[in-house]
């Protein structure tokens, strides 16, 4: 629990630096949305602890950062980037939804500063809030059925049609959300096989970052 406690108190600054700097900008809607998931979901994730225990939980997720955990963690980046990019064929086209502050609101898009930002929006204020999102659905649809394939499937699957609705609209929309769905469930399998939910956000985090830096070529 101490690691996650330190990851959500730096989103924590960083969700207001973000707030600040995004206010009356075409991104501020989007910051105030991530921004209220994770708070929501953090919230949510506490009550369900504190009023119901972790005992027959679907997965736990409040373990720290180990080094064995380190093949689970790049292992599902490299998945998640077969599964997101070489199904789309295009890598900076992502199947998953990568938000930009940095290129919407900087004039040079390419400077460090831009490209810092969306690094930063992406890392701890994307992938925590989305991450804690899907583990909240999760646990509350498990409590409710018992039955872990259908527990995750329906969060991962909006999950995955919201990523490919705002990534692409076309022909592959099947494509791309059955690629977003499949990297859901791998980031899955690394908050279960880990025991850690910073896992899971860090491997989204860095696909995303990926992403970023890609598309800069």
């Amino acid at each position: 629990m101490r690691d996650l406690l330190v990851f959500f108190a730096v989103a924590g600054l960083a969700a207001v630096h973000f707030l600040l700097k995004t206010k009356g900008t075409v991104m501020e809607q989007a910051t105030w949305l991530y921004v209220l998931m994770l708070l929501i979901a953090l919230v949510m994730l506490l009550w369900l602890r504190l009023y119901h225990g972790e005992r027959g939980d679907l997965v736990d997720y409040d373990e720290n950062l180990r080094r064995d955990h380190l093949l689970f963690l790049f292992g599902s980046v490299v998945a998640i980037a077969i599964l997101s990019s070489l199904l789309v064929r295009a890598f900076a086209r992502s199947a998953l939804y990568v938000p930009r502050p940095g290129q919407l609101l900087s004039l040079d898009v390419s400077s460090a500063a831009a490209v810092i930002d969306d690094l930063l929006y992406n890392f701890v204020l994307v992938a925590p809030a989305e991450e804690t999102v899907k583990l909240m659905g999760m646990l509350v649809i498990y409590r409710k059925t018992g039955n872990e394939p259908v527990s995750v499937a329906i969060p991962v699957g909006i999950w995955a049609a919201l990523h490919a609705y705002q990534a692409y609209l076309g022909a592959m929309m099947p494509v791309l959300v059955l690629s977003a769905f499949l990297s859901g469930v791998v980031l899955y399998a690394v908050l279960r096989y880990t025991r850690s939910l910073e896992n899971a956000i860090i491997a989204h985090g860095l696909y995303n970052s990926i992403v970023v830096l890609a598309s800069l070529g």
